[in-house]
Parts: C-alpha cells; sequence; structure tokens
C-alpha cells in the first residue's frame, strides 16, 4: 500500500500548510549555530577587548551623528544615526542571558548598556554644547520635541521592534533584517535628545526622552525573551530547567513595563484631549470670521483656564473682536479661555502698463 492511502484504499490530503503551523514551525538548531550566535552575543576571552572597542566606537559615533541631525532638525541624519547605532545588540544579549539563565552574561549585559547608556547622554550633552548654536529650550526643532513626549503608540512599536528582534536571532537568514529593526525602534536619539536637553536647561523635556529610551529598552529585551524561549534557539534540556524559572525571572521586567506604560497612557490621553480642543478652536474660528484664513494655532488646555493663540490673515476692515471667538470656544468646550488673536492684515496691490 501506498504511503498516501489511507486502509481502506483511498488517498489521503497531505497536511495543511496553514498560518499557525508556519508559526509553530521551529528552526532545527544544531549545537554549533546556538554556540556561534552565543559567542555573537557574548564574546569571551580575547574576543571581549575588541568588541568593546567596537561598540564604544558605534556608540560615540553613532550619537555625534544623532545629536547633530537633532541640532540640525535633519530626520535623514538621525535616520543614519539608528543604523549605525549598536545598542540592540546587548539588548538581544540580555535577553538571551535571561531565557538561558546565565547570571555573568546577564550581568556583564546589563554593565554595558548601562555604561553605554551613560556615554551616549554624555556625547549628546557635548554636541550640544559646541555646536547648538541659537537653539534655546523655548524654541526646539521638531526631531527633537517628538522624542521628548513618548506615548503608547512608542511601546507598541518597541514590543514589535522587540519580537522582530528575537525572531531575526532565532530564525537563520533573517540577519539582514536586524538594521531594519534599528530604524524601527529608537534607542541612540533619544539618549542624544537626554543630552542636548540637558544642556539647554530642561530636565522635563530631558526626562521625557529618557522615559521613551527606558520603555524601549524594557520592552525589547521582555518581547524578545518570550520569542527566544518559545523558538527553538534555546536547547531542550536548558529550557527545561529554565522553565519553572523563567516566569520569575520575567515578572521583574513585566512589572516595569506596566511601571512604564502608566505615564505613557497619561500622556497619551492629554494628546488626545489637545488635539480634539485644537479641533474645535478651528471649527470655531470658521464661525467667528469665515473670511480669515487661519495661518497658526497654539493651545494649551488646563483643568482652570485653557489659554488659546491663532493668528489670521484677514483684511483691514473686517477684524472681529476676540471675545466673540472666546464665547465661542466656551460655549463648545464649557470652559473658561483666554483667547489672543494676531492679525496679518492680507492686503495686495496690482499694476499694468499699457
Amino acid at each position: 500500500m501506498s504511503s498516501d492511502q489511507t486502509p481502506s484504499g483511498t488517498f489521503s490530503d497531505p497536511p495543511a500548510l496553514t498560518l499557525w503551523n508556519r508559526v509553530r514551525e521551529r528552526e532545527e538548531w544544531t549545537d554549533e549555530e546556538r554556540q556561534h550566535i552565543l559567542d555573537d552575543l557574548f564574546p569571551e576571552d580575547h574576543n571581549v577587548v575588541h568588541y568593546v572597542k567596537r561598540f564604544a566606537a558605534l556608540l560615540i559615533l553613532s550619537t555625534t551623528i544623532a545629536a547633530f541631525g537633532l541640532v540640525a532638525n535633519s530626520a535623514a541624519v538621525v535616520i543614519g544615526a539608528m543604523l549605525v547605532a549598536p545598542l540592540m545588540t546587548p539588548m538581544l544579549a540580555l535577553a538571551a542571558s535571561l531565557v538561558y539563565g546565565e547570571m555573568r552574561r546577564f550581568m556583564g549585559s546589563v554593565a554595558l548598556i548601562v555604561v553605554g547608556t551613560g556615554a551616549a547622554i554624555v556625547v549628546g550633552w557635548l554636541v550640544a554644547f559646541f555646536a547648538s548654536g541659537s537653539l534655546t529650550a523655548t524654541a526646539l526643532d521638531s526631531e527633537i520635541l517628538a522624542r521628548t513626549s513618548p506615548s503608547l503608540l512608542d511601546l507598541g512599536i518597541a514590543i514589535a521592534a522587540g519580537l522582530a528582534g528575537g525572531y531575526v536571532l532565532t530564525h537563520k537568514g533573517s540577519g539582514s533584517s536586524l538594521p531594519g529593526v534599528a530604524i524601527a525602534v529608537a534607542l541612540v536619539p533619544p539618549l542624544a535628545t537626554v543630552g542636548v536637553t540637558l544642556n539647554l536647561g530642561s530636565t522635563d523635556l530631558a526626562s521625557g526622552a529618557l522615559l521613551l529610551y527606558t520603555t524601549n529598552l524594557i520592552a525589547i529585551v521582555l518581547s524578545a525573551s518570550v520569542v527566544m524561549m518559545a523558538s527553538g534557539f534555546v536547547p531542550d534540556h536548558v529550557r527545561l530547567i529554565a522553565k519553572g524559572r523563567f516566569g520569575v525571572r520575567l515578572l521583574p521586567w513585566a512589572v516595569a513595563l506596566l511601571v512604564v506604560a502608566v505615564p505613557l497612557a497619561v500622556h497619551t490621553q492629554a494628546v488626545i484631549r489637545e488635539e480634539a480642543f485644537t479641533r474645535v478652536v478651528t471649527q470655531s474660528v470658521a464661525e467667528w470670521d469665515p473670511r480669515a484664513s487661519l495661518l497658526d494655532v497654539s493651545t494649551e488646555l488646563s483643568t482652570g483656564r485653557s489659554t488659546v493663540e491663532v493668528t489670521v490673515a484677514t483684511t483691514s476692515d473686517s477684524k472681529r473682536p476676540a471675545w466673540e471667538l472666546a464665547k465661542l470656544i466656551a460655549d463648545k468646550e464649557g470652559v473658561d479661555v483666554d483667547v489672543e488673536v494676531t492679525f496679518q492684515t492680507a492686503e495686495s496691490d496690482a499694476s499694468s502698463t499699457s
């Protein structure tokens, strides 16, 4: 009887390669392949000095590039710094040491990340000291501000990046995808932002950028650890030994993730309320003076009295009083509001020659 036939003589279909089967499919690793990956993550003996020198050089260069990009408000330069940044490797090493249960390598990875984090902040501060120019804490560029107010969206990106990093590490042939993971989750730019904003004397913005980096670090280590444990990267005998302790080792990281999620959730809610309030202001300006063109709007929503600053272009004979706009906004939102209107007169002159 053919192997494709059932006892009744009929032919059976081959197992369907469903999406679930693809997800469950584990890589087949040899001990030599595992050891090769671990040697790259945890250099030993004479390789340690070479690894540390390379890590320090790339960290200083990538942070310098990122800081210059932030000061110059260049997104392309900042993205280039993400490609050079070496911090993803020790974070994946930290995740691997958790799943393997190796405390010595865990402490070595932690020490490297801590020293690298401090060094990156110092480099960012030095670049701002020598090259900040007219940059001030009250007039920051968008590239800097974008990294000082993290939200739950950033947490989601970090978790996905950690999953991707763990997948790249535990699936042979996916190594070329790691630069994309490095770009997706910003590690060096937030640290450069911390240094730049500290140099400008803005501790609030620096703490926001540090929160973004901390969120990325925790989420990457936690999610990458889960992928490594679920894949075939960890040998069966190690996985069986670590099975009872794996949850205990990851519990502090899960708690830390929940802790950082609280301020992220608070900020996300504040951003949503601020955007909704800005939309109300925009609609109110259109009702207040349909002939006026809204050029700029700035809002500050608070529990007491909110502040609105708008700039409109209008003709000199059609300026409406600001109190009418304030009343419209207050009626819509049910809050007290201070409104300041800046008028830019829209006038034109034309002539022709015969």
